[in-house]
Parts: structure tokens; C-alpha cells; sequence
């Protein structure tokens, strides 16, 4: 998860405009290329990325891939389904489906935030959000129904024949037993592979190469009328500033911040140090890895069986 602290972002009242003169938009300092650093940097060869929010990385290959994701969600769709009319709830679906929300949704972010042009036209920092689908993920739902399906919520007793951590978490155990390969007591999944992630993306933030693009990229929106000194910044506001319908405002800072990281190759230097930084961690635990993903497949072969019919 990405940790940044909040600032405001400060529009002139030259913003719009100069978004349509990033032209202009030069990238003065020098950074090292794809040279290792005096602390150790790997070395990378930086190259353009077509489409850097589903750029390919060394961990994927230890994950579940978009068909296993969907085939797992529709699986625990089912699970938490059965359980819920067995404890009483017989007219229960889920209505924001996994599979629609999910598994078949295409990234526009990156690590280092909103990295699709299309998308930032359409969007702005939503995410590719659909607001009709959120605020129906977000209705309300029966106390009693909500502590079937996720267990006892503040204080409120538990429901009488609902399994511990409600029909959410029954169906999450089944198809995720606990891990040998993570921390004691952790669930299986994609555990290490997201521990791993986790420290190759902070280590990538610290990377000199890193730090000096996103210098570019800040004197670059500068000079389009936006003060920020991160692309994490913008990030952390979705949610935040930018709520409600989606602004033109809105609009024209994703655009800019998109357009100079393409021009400043921040996109395209984040991926490749990342890239560098996770091939350092695989070759680390690789035997870790492997034996993960063996579990992955095993996970994946259950959830088949629940789709088939042939397991709960």
C-alpha cells in the first residue's frame, strides 16, 4: 500500500490552459539512465512501456493470473452464497458480483498512480470507477443480514448459526487455507508474493533514478499550473478532493499528470527499477516462491471444483 501524506493541490488560474501547451514541458535535470547508483542500485536498461499499468513484472509469474483471479472470486461468490441461505438468508446474492467488479476489470494505475491515458480523459483519478456501481456496493444492508455475512460488527452480537467471521470469512478459509510459506497464522494466497511486492515498491520509491524523475515530473506539472511534488499526492486524493461527478478540473490534472509522466519517462523508469528490484527478491526466495505458487495451484484446482458443483 502506498503511504503519502496529503497536500493540497494548488490550481492557477493558468492550469487549464497549459495543459494544452505540455509541449512545453521540458525535463531540465539530469538523471543516471539506467546506471547503478553509489548505494547499490541495480542496474536496468529503461525502455518504453506500451502500457505501463499492466506492465509484465518477475513476481507475476508466482501469482494468480486474471483467469485464476476470476475462477477464485467466482468460487467465493458461491461460498458465501451457500452459506448464507443455510444460516437463514435463502433470497441472499451478491450484488456487487466479483467477477464484474473484479477480476475483469482493466489496471490504469501503476505504482506510482494514474498511468492511463485513456482512462484519465474518461475518469479523471476514479480509477476507472463506475459511480452507479459504487453507491450500489455501498447500500445499505439489514444488521442482521451484514452480521451473518461478515460476523459481529461494533458490538452488535453475533447472528445465531453464522460461522466465525461470518459467511465472508468461511468462504475465504475454504478457499485460502493457511500458508506454510508466510508468517504463522497467515492466509495462503498471494501472501509472499504481496510481502514481496511490498518491499520491491519501497525500495524502488527510495531508488535515485526514481526520485530523480519524479523531480521532472514535478517541474513539469509545475509548469502546466500544479503545485505537487509527487504523483502520490495526486493519488491519495481519490476519494478525497476528487468526489462527487467528475470535474473538468478533475479531468485536466489526470491528463497533465499522465501526459508528464510520459514525457518525463517516469512511467518507464518506475517500471524497469521495479522490475530490477523484484528479480533481486525472486532470486532470494525463489524456493519460497515456488513452493507458494504450488499451493496457488492447488487453491485454484478446489475453487474449480466449487464451480463444477463439486465442493463447499
Amino acid at each position: 500500500m502506498l503511504h503519502a501524506r496529503r497536500r493540497p493541490l494548488l490550481l492557477t488560474a493558468a492550469a487549464l490552459a497549459a495543459a494544452a501547451a505540455l509541449g512545453g514541458c521540458t525535463s531540465e535535470p539530469a538523471r543516471p539512465g539506467g546506471a547503478a547508483g553509489d548505494r547499490g542500485e541495480p542496474a536496468v536498461k529503461i525502455t518504453p512501456q506500451p502500457d505501463p499499468a499492466n506492465a509484465p513484472l518477475p513476481l507475476d509469474a508466482y501469482g494468480f493470473d486474471t483467469s485464476q483471479q476470476k475462477v477464485l472470486q467466482q468460487a467465493q461468490d458461491i461460498l458465501t452464497e451457500a452459506c448464507m441461505h443455510r444460516v437463514g438468508f435463502a433470497s441472499f446474492k451478491n450484488t456487487s458480483t466479483y467477477v464484474t467488479a473484479g477480476a475483469d476489470a482493466r489496471r490504469t494505475t501503476s505504482g506510482i498512480g494514474l498511468v492511463d491515458a485513456e482512462a484519465a480523459k474518461k475518469y479523471g483519478y476514479r480509477s476507472g470507477g463506475l459511480p452507479d456501481r459504487e453507491a450500489g456496493a455501498a447500500q445499505k444492508r439489514d444488521p442482521s443480514e451484514t452480521a451473518a455475512l461478515f460476523g459481529p460488527q461494533d458490538g452488535a452480537p453475533a447472528y445465531p448459526g453464522a460461522p466465525e467471521g461470518g459467511c465472508a470469512g468461511e468462504a475465504a478459509r475454504k478457499l485460502y487455507p493457511r500458508s506454510s510459506t508466510g508468517p504463522a497464522g497467515a492466509p495462503a494466497g498471494n501472501g509472499l508474493v504481496d510481502e514481496l511486492a511490498g518491499q520491491a515498491a519501497d525500495r524502488a520509491r527510495g531508488d535515485s533514478r526514481v526520485t530523480a524523475a519524479v523531480t521532472e515530473w514535478s517541474a513539469c506539472m509545475r509548469e502546466a499550473g500544479f503545485q505537487v511534488k509527487t504523483p502520490w499526492e495526486l493519488q491519495q486524493m481519490e476519494g478525497t478532493r476528487w468526489t462527487g461527478p467528475v470535474t473538468s478540473e478533475e479531468i485536466t490534472a489526470a491528463t497533465t499528470d499522465v501526459s508528464c509522466k510520459q514525457r518525463t519517462k517516469l512511467s518507464d523508469t518506475w517500471t524497469a527499477v521495479l522490475a530490477a528490484y523484484q528479480t533481486q527478491l525472486v532470486e532470494k526466495r525463489k524456493q519460497d516462491l515456488d513452493q507458494e505458487k504450488k499451493h496457488l495451484g492447488e487453491q485454484v484446482r478446489f475453487a474449480e471444483k466449487v464451480l463444477a458443483g463439486g465442493g463447499a
